[in-house]
């Protein structure tokens, strides 16, 4: 009878040191990641507020995506392949980009820490891009509808996506300019990329 009871005893440890391990292992996967704000300087208005500084980040997309339309809504992905917030939006990226009319919209993805960027290019994309995942999102007028991160926390999705209103508003028409740097959550700082 005391060696059953010992048994138990074993397999109830046993079983709360899986639990225990599975708890931490949840922990730090959805925890323990690059808190920061989006734009750590918090410049407001943002570069991009400026028409030159958008002007010049269509030009450089146009230079290294040649089959971007000028007339067809631009999504522009800026990705790093280092940067663990990856994981947390990729499901929906991958999710937008099949659901994408192409008729409407191009969606391309540039993935700054393995982009051969010249010294140019790099304080460009250091400017304006001051943190990844994000968005750049162009009307059919080539003009910002949104720049900013996919979400604030968690897994993205449809219902937590700073992108759906806005996509749903350039649907019916409406013209917006939504900038939106000042946001605290998982990102990793673009200037990294280029270290």
């Amino acid at each position: 009878m005391a060696a059953a009871g010992r048994r138990r005893l074993g397999w109830a440890a046993l079983i709360f040191v899986l639990w225990l391990g599975l708890l931490a292992g949840a922990y730090w996967f959805f925890l323990v990641k690059p808190q920061q704000w989006f734009d750590p300087a918090m410049q407001q208005p943002p570069e991009l507020a400026v028409a030159a500084n958008q002007q010049a980040l269509r030009q450089w997309l146009q230079r290294q995506f040649p089959e971007l339309n000028p007339g067809k809504a631009w999504f522009i992905r800026f990705r790093q392949q280092r940067c663990g917030c990856e994981r947390f939006v990729e499901l929906y990226h991958q999710t937008f980009a099949t659901q994408a009319d192409p008729q409407r919209m191009q969606v391309v993805t540039v993935t700054l820490d393995g982009a051969a960027l010249n010294h140019e290019q790099q304080r460009l994309q250091q400017r304006l891009i001051p943190a990844t995942p994000s968005v750049v999102l162009f009307d059919d007028r080539g003009e910002v509808a949104y720049f900013g991160p996919y979400h604030q926390e968690g897994v993205c999705n449809a219902d937590n996506s700073y992108l759906e209103p806005v996509l749903a508003a350039l649907q019916q028409g409406r013209r917006l300019s939504v900038l939106n740097t000042l946001v605290f959550g998982c990102f990793c700082p673009s200037a990294d990329s280029t270290d």
